[in-house]
């Protein structure tokens, strides 16, 4: 038998949830170089009850869930990415500042939440539905969206977060432009009679939805049931949100594993910067290999 398959020694058994946290073009770049090697290496990422995606987590997730073969493709896809980035700043569009004050208030409560969120409805312009989806259609795959993929956001008006599924009736790609949507690096969006900022507001992982019932979600658990099982948590930046919510979720029984990236950048701006694309790409590839036989070994546990 396969060390890497699922405990029930069947290679198609789903196994677990993933949890796949915020980081820019070049965090989802490591994050789709890490989890294309842990795949190229026996592990079933892709076969995952649920994916749960914040932000950049958002981008990869639909790759793994809908297409995983493309994952190698999302580097280049981000570089574009990016490079809207740049020109939006080479333009005095936004307030990279924001970017780093999302970082420092994600965690802190509701209020925090609600501060940065208006702090990024003030600095950019919000964007229709309409808008959200041709911004994003030429940097996702093409299909439904599949009914296990969860896509993080921030309510602006409340501070609260949202875990959009297939069967909230909103396109995917206004899903993840809701998720994307950045202080002061990418624009809000209205839709569903609210407007939405990036669910790394209020954490950068938001793994602790997996077992909320109700409360910050809106939803009666994230996950059907709530069962406890295997969580992955993925994350291309370090928080205190981590620790956090990994405790959270192992009072409630779940056996969890973390993988933060090995740092390749120097500030949170990097995570936007074209420049960083190959270098983050790297990291993950290399990443994956070292990481793969103890989570191989914890997978068939």
């Amino acid at each position: 038998m396969n060390p890497l398959q699922g405990t029930s020694g069947d290679e198609d058994a789903p196994t677990g949830a993933l949890v796949l946290g915020g980081g820019g073009p070049v965090g989802a770049s490591w994050m789709s170089a890490l989890l294309d090697g842990l795949m190229s290496e026996g592990l079933p990422v892709a076969k995952c009850d649920v994916v749960m995606g914040t932000s950049a987590g958002s981008v990869v997730g639909a790759w793994l869930t809908m297409q995983p073969d493309g994952l190698r493709s999302v580097p280049e896809r981000m570089r574009e990415r990016a490079a809207w980035h740049a020109a939006n700043a080479g333009a005095g569009r936004g307030d990279r500042n924001l970017l780093q004050s999302m970082g420092d208030t994600a965690g802190k409560g509701t209020g925090s939440a609600l501060s940065t969120a208006q702090a990024a409805v003030a600095a950019m312009p919000p964007i229709s539905a309409d808008q959200a989806r041709g911004l994003w259609q030429p940097f996702l795959p093409e299909g439904k969206w599949p009914r296990r993929l969860q896509i993080v956001a921030v309510d602006a008006g409340t501070g609260t977060a949202r875990a959009w599924s297939a069967q909230d009736d909103i396109p995917l790609t206004v899903a993840v432009s809701c998720s994307t949507a950045a202080p002061g690096v990418a624009p809000p969006v209205a839709v569903a009679d609210a407007i939405w900022v990036d669910g790394g507001v209020r954490s950068g992982t938001n793994a602790d939805l997996l077992v909320n019932s109700g409360g910050d979600s809106g939803h009666d658990g994230v996950v059907p049931g709530a069962a406890a099982g295997k969580v992955l948590i993925v994350a291309p930046l370090p928080s205190d949100d981590i620790a956090r919510e990994e405790a959270i979720l192992v009072g409630r029984g779940h056996d969890v594993r973390v993988v933060i990236a090995d740092r390749f950048y120097q500030k949170p701006t990097d995570m936007i910067d074209p420049r960083f694309i190959d270098i983050a790409t790297a990291a993950g590839t290399r990443q994956a290999r070292d990481v793969a036989a103890d989570l191989g070994k914890w997978w068939s546990q």
